[in-house]
This record gives C-alpha cells, sequence and structure tokens, in this order.
C-alpha cells in the first residue's frame, strides 16, 4: 500500500492528484504544517527534511515532487502519465516537472514567505520574487496558448501545474499578478477532472478546519 504523507493545497497536491488519476490503491496521511506536525520526531523519521511530500512505498520512503510524479506515473503505465523511459518526450517531461519546481515553486515560495527572509525588507524581497513569479507564469501561459495540455497528452505535469495555478488565490498575491487567459482556461479544464473536484473540495475543507 502506498502511503502519501500530504499538507493540504501544499506541493504534495500533485502527488495525491497524480495518485487519484492512476488508480492506485493509496493512503493519504495529512501534515498539518501550520501545527509543526512536519517538524515532530515521528515525521522526521519518515522524511527527516520534514517537508512534503513523502511517499512511503514497499522499497521505502521516496521525496521530492519531481521523483515521486514520475514514479506514480511508471507504476500505471496504462494510464499514460507520462511518455515511456528513454526517449525525448520523457525527457521534455522531466525538463517541465524541473521548471515547475526550481523556478516557478521557488518563486512562489519568496513571494509567500518574504517574512521568512530575516533581517530583510519584506516588501522587497516580496517584490522581486513576485517579479519573477511573474515573468514564469508568462512564459507557461505562452506555452499553453492553443494547447489543451503542457505536453502533447494529459500528463502529471498538468496535475502539477495545476497545484501552482491555485496559488495565484493566495491574499498576498492580491492585485500582483498579470492576467493569464491561458493559464486560466487550462485551470478550469483541470478542475473539470472529477477526480481533481473531489480532492480540491476536500482539501478546502481541510484547510477551513485548521
Amino acid at each position: 500500500m502506498l502511503r502519501l504523507h500530504h499538507a493540504p493545497m501544499a506541493c504534495s497536491l500533485a502527488s495525491r492528484f497524480a495518485l487519484a488519476e492512476a488508480g492506485l490503491a493509496h493512503e493519504v496521511i495529512v501534515v498539518r504544517t501550520a501545527r509543526g506536525e512536519n517538524k515532530a520526531p515521528a515525521y522526521l523519521r519518515i522524511n527527516p527534511r520534514g517537508k512534503v511530500p513523502a511517499l512511503e512505498t514497499d522499497a521505502g520512503v521516496l521525496t521530492e515532487s519531481t521523483a515521486i510524479l514520475p514514479f506514480i506515473a511508471d507504476l500505471a503505465p496504462g494510464k499514460n502519465l507520462l511518455p515511456p523511459s528513454g526517449g525525448f518526450p520523457r525527457a521534455e517531461a522531466q525538463a517541465w516537472l524541473s521548471f515547475l519546481s526550481s523556478t516557478l515553486h521557488a518563486a512562489y515560495t519568496g513571494a509567500l514567505r518574504a517574512e521568512a527572509f530575516e533581517g530583510c525588507d519584506v516588501e522587497a524581497v516580496r517584490s522581486v520574487h513576485v517579479a519573477r513569479l511573474t515573468t514564469a507564469l508568462e512564459e507557461l501561459d505562452a506555452h499553453l496558448a492553443g494547447r489543451e495540455f503542457m505536453l502533447d497528452a494529459f500528463s502529471v505535469c498538468d496535475l502539477y501545474l495545476l497545484v501552482f495555478l491555485l496559488w495565484r488565490g493566495a491574499p498576498a498575491l492580491a492585485g500582483r499578478l498579470a492576467p493569464s487567459p491561458n493559464l486560466d482556461q487550462f485551470q478550469q479544464r483541470m478542475l473539470a477532472r472529477p477526480a481533481l473536484a473531489a480532492i480540491l473540495g476536500e482539501e478546502m475543507k481541510s484547510m477551513a478546519e485548521a
């Protein structure tokens, strides 16, 4: 049984989406990072970095979304959630996953958590990262012009991007981001998928309870 350790609306939501789309038997363990549960000794034994996601498998614990998402896709080859290994399409998919993690996610971190940069002007830090975030979103919006998915077909890349698009609604970003019509349409298409809509409803309920 796969066990996903996940915090509501965190980047680990992409792994939760992927498990549902793959149709794999799994259990979701909620880690409330706002309460510091990710720093508790019990969780640190699972992931010493104290972060989510962490996926428990029969072979061991896997961390980092860019590793977990391809792993899930490969466990359900019939779902075609990524191109097969060994070819250019798979490498292209991995490149997008890396961009989403190293560029888009990193920009969000500074834009939403500027207070974490101790000794710095919070607003100045936020402005720099919002600018980087804007550039990344503009690139993605342009890429999706005339496209239904990030790749030639639906994939875990789309699930990863969806999570970051949901973050655009954070209060700290209100009025700071330029319109992204292609990303907006993409988000609507993704949320029309029944499994994703149901999970997002559960996520919002968990956030409200927290």
